[in-house]
């Protein structure tokens, strides 16, 4: 069990920055999202070789989503992601599907952005799907098309997906679908969101045409998804703290009132000591989480709701105070203080409520005293 990053990842880490070091953040620079996708393959590095893609695990990706969030990145990366995760179980299946593993194939390349659309209302990606799906005619069920009805909200990057892997309910329970974003009866609406560094949209189907992925489980495949990509949120939240926190340590060494630098006031080292402290959590929180998912997967669903609170807390502390260092020009549209606080907001509810997950915490917690207990009764 390691938990610090090595020197294969600091090369790693330094090739994503590259790339990023002139992208303003909350900017959508088309030419670097084209260079992380196809040139570094960020798409596809948790991606089996197999598929096309990098076959590395989660600590590499937690690398890229901590300098994602350190420039508060605006370019499909965690959709793309997600979506590949999703497809993974209907590439595997048995022979596996030829849809699931020519999408994974293309997202691990770059050559297409794949986003889930799973959420349904405030409830995220806990939700059971009222989306429905209906199967229409084919000569056999491996070629049959299925029609999709209802609404999906808050898809990231929808505007800019190629392909939608969507959660319905059939007569069966729930499914996963690939939809095709130019499928007749797909509607994609934009929505405004407080983050300006990430993009969302809601998806009306009415009768749209998908092709169903063979999961055995979709509902454990969403979960499990969701889970991991908690745990990459969570290296988005480090980034956004750390960086925040180099801001504010750089201001506090240059700005001077009352004939001194302000960093030599009591009141500002609390401030970027509270935040460092913080980050030393996030960081170990961060760390396990992204371990446990690809090492220990039955930690998995409690680590990675602790290292979303802990690490969704600490960006919101080191953005906010971020502000309060700078002083009046952190509050302006001008400086990209805002930019940061606006993503920890959001980031803190991207794929659930924060307090949904403390209370499914608490239950798994709960569950395991229980199950501990009676073992020690035998």
């Amino acid at each position: 069990m390691r938990f610090r990053f090595d020197a294969d990842h600091d090369d790693l880490r330094e090739a994503v920055r590259r790339p990023l070091a002139d992208s303003p953040p909350g900017a959508c620079d088309a030419r670097a999202a084209v260079r992380l996708a196809r040139e570094i393959g960020v798409y596809g590095l948790c991606v089996p070789e197999r598929f096309g893609g990098g076959g590395f695990g989660m600590l590499e990706l937690g690398v890229v989503f901590q300098e994602a969030g350190r420039a508060a990145f605006d370019a499909p990366l965690l959709s793309p992601v997600l979506a590949a995760d999703l497809l993974l179980p209907a590439a595997s299946f048995d022979s596996g599907s030829d849809v699931a593993a020519d999408l994974l194939a293309r997202i691990a390349a770059g050559e297409l952005v794949a986003a889930p659309a799973i959420a349904e209302g405030p409830l995220g990606w806990d939700c059971t799907p009222a989306t429905t799906a209906t199967p229409s005619s084919a000569p056999s069920a491996s070629t049959r098309r299925w029609r999709l009805s209802g609404v999906k909200d808050w898809v990231q990057d929808g505007m800019r997906a190629n392909r939608f892997i969507v959660s319905a309910r059939t007569a069966d329970g729930p499914a996963l679908f690939a939809v095709a974003a130019n499928e007749p009866g797909l509607t994609v609406e934009p929505v405004e969101s407080i983050d300006i560094s990430r993009r969302f949209a809601r998806l009306r189907l009415d009768g749209a045409s998908a092709a169903l992925l063979p999961v055995k489980d979709a509902t454990a495949a969403v979960r499990r998804t969701r889970d991991r990509g908690l745990a990459l949120l969570s290296a988005d939240n480090v980034g956004v703290t750390g960086r925040c926190l180099e801001m504010a340590t750089s201001w506090a060494k240059e700005r001077s009132q009352f004939g001194q630098v302000i960093g030599s006031f009591q009141a500002i080292k609390h401030k970027l000591a509270d935040v460092r402290l913080e980050l030393e959590a996030a960081e170990s929180a961060c760390l396990y989480a992204l371990w446990a998912a690809q090492e220990a997967p039955s930690e998995l669903p409690a680590v990675a709701r602790i290292a979303a609170h802990t690490c969704g807390e600490a960006a919101l502390l080191a953005a906010e105070e971020n502000i309060q260092v700078h002083g009046g020009i952190g509050a302006t549209w001008e400086h990209p203080a805002h930019v940061y606080l606006r993503r920890a907001t959001a980031g803190r509810r991207l794929l659930a409520d924060p307090q949904a997950l403390l209370e499914d915490l608490a239950r798994i917690v709960e569950e395991t005293v229980f199950v501990s207990t009676a073992v020690l009764a035998r």
